[in-house]
């Protein structure tokens, strides 16, 4: 006598079982058999899900946990749920949040909510398991967008948008620099076993960046370097390497430095019979005497905090050109690849 063969038992996950309750909710004639047959499972599992129904449709099928077969009620769900609306409170007022700042707020919360301390004891286990439930990780705080009034940020794009409006795009020009750290190597390595790390090298070099609206002209680039003559650099006229070169003893940007590559520039737009619109930050070193002015160069300054949200160079252009573009590090010289 043959015997059916023993049905393995499935479990489903809980998205499967907010999808199954979905079907059903849309047709509320199909039957259970045919539930049961298109996610492999019994009849009376099908049942057993159909009575949580509203509980499963009030869930996010796209929430992390959801990829999870078993949804585990918290033991402590109202201080869980006064620390997450504390977290979202602290990450939108934009303030730095540590798991040791996370495991003083719950006891608090614990304390007011009239739990003991032997009942809850806020491990390091409870507080990863409160971050996985809630989606909470890691991250880098990076940029300074939220420095921006972002209230005003419209009021500061129709301005800006009137100001390029007087210009044709392809006379509409774009400077930002950027710090590089050219003998800075990677942090991560291959390797069979732990390395140690060596001191960073902080050797910097300041590179200005200027394109175009249309992205059909980048201007030299504006490089400047702590010295005047370094040793990688003898008996190399400077005037014929592919970036304007400057120096001083910190290589940061000055407002000498800016206005004497504004002149340049100037003196090449004047050649050409061009007018340009120039857009930069209102960085110090930026600003130059109200006495300054240039007969083929109009410039104009970004409000103060706005870079990340309104300069393109900020917006894309470093970054790609850092991923490019590189430097060569071999036996002490600089070699620049543009």
């Amino acid at each position: 006598m043959n015997r059916k063969p023993k049905r393995q038992k499935k479990e489903l996950k809980i998205a499967e079982k907010i999808e199954l309750c979905s079907i059903k909710q849309k047709n509320p004639k199909i039957a259970n058999k045919t539930l049961a047959t298109q996610f492999e499972i019994g009849e009376s599992t099908v049942h057993d899900i159909l009575k949580r129904k509203n509980e499963y449709l009030n869930k996010n099928p796209n929430h992390h946990l959801a990829s999870r077969k078993r949804d585990r009620p918290p033991r402590f769900r109202q201080l869980e749920e006064a620390l997450a609306i504390w977290c979202d409170a602290v990450v939108e007022a934009n303030l730095p949040l540590s798991g040791h700042l996370l495991q003083s707020k719950a006891l608090q919360f614990a304390v007011l909510l009239g739990i003991s301390v032997d009942e809850f004891k806020c491990s390091n286990g409870w507080i990863t398991n409160f971050k996985n439930r809630y989606n909470i990780c890691e991250y880098t705080r990076c940029g300074e967008a939220n420095s921006a009034p972002l209230e005003k940020l419209p009021t500061y794009r129709t301005e800006l948008q009137q100001v390029i409006s007087q210009f044709e795009l392809k006379d509409v020009f774009n400077a930002d620099e950027t710090a590089l750290y050219w003998k800075l190597l990677p942090s991560k390595t291959l390797s069979s076993h732990s390395v140690s790390g060596v001191k960073k090298m902080k050797d910097r070099i300041t590179i200005l960046l200027t394109c175009n609206a249309t992205g059909t002209e980048k201007l030299l680039p504006l490089l400047i370097y702590k010295y005047k003559n370094p040793r990688c650099m003898k008996n190399i006229n400077k005037d014929t390497l592919p970036v304007h070169y400057y120096w001083n003893s910190s290589a940061w940007m000055q407002s000498s430095i800016f206005k004497h590559w504004l002149n340049k520039l100037n003196s090449d737009m004047r050649h050409k019979q061009r007018k340009i619109l120039l857009l930069v930050d209102n960085a110090t070193s930026h600003r130059f005497g109200e006495d300054s002015s240039f007969s083929n160069i109009t410039v104009h300054y970004f409000p103060a905090n706005t870079t990340a949200h309104l300069q393109p160079c900020d917006a894309g252009v470093i970054y790609s050109f850092k991923v490019d573009k590189f430097v060569l590090l071999k036996k002490g010289n600089l070699f620049l690849y543009f």
